[in-house]
């Protein structure tokens, strides 16, 4: 199920696993979503942050051995980062040598845009990501998958 924080606890909450598992400072501006297993887990928190004109920083991270990403989720993300929040490109910023975000942020349709060398903390390189809303096909999509609900779920 995609929750929401419904208040500043739930966000700290959020925020902290974003921190925790993929190294992402909070900041005033991050709005969070994630996603609960049935057992009531969270599995994945996606912030979107750093706001600047048009343009948003996404972030995502995932709880030890959860290694997908449910298309439900998929979708809010992409609706909510367009067509709620009206922004026209989605930026990722990550480390060439994670390969696996790599893989998934290429295969959702991110294009690389930029590459510095060299330039992260372990000397892979800082690459940049990007997706534009008309580059994005899961805006296209026009069936919502099950668990989608159109307000906003809270953190149980």
């Amino acid at each position: 199920m995609i929750v929401f924080p419904a208040n500043r606890e739930q966000w700290q909450a959020l925020s902290e696993f974003l921190r925790h598992y993929a190294g992402v400072q909070p900041s005033a501006d991050l709005i969070c979503m994630g996603w609960v297993t049935e057992e009531k887990k969270l599995v994945i928190v996606v912030g979107f942050g750093g706001y600047l004109g048009k343009v948003a920083q996404i972030h995502v991270a995932y709880a030890p051995g959860w290694h997908f990403t449910p298309r439900a989720l998929l979708g809010a993300v992409f609706r909510y980062a367009f067509q709620t929040e009206g922004r026209e490109m989605l930026l990722g910023i990550l480390n060439s040598r994670n390969e696996k975000a790599m893989r998934l942020d290429l295969h959702l349709g991110f294009r690389e845009i930029f590459r510095l060398h060299g330039m992260h903390d372990d000397g892979g390189d800082l690459v940049v990501l990007a997706m534009t809303k008309d580059e994005c096909r899961y805006l296209k999509e026009q069936n919502d998958a099950p668990g989608v609900r159109d307000e906003h779920s809270a953190i149980h």
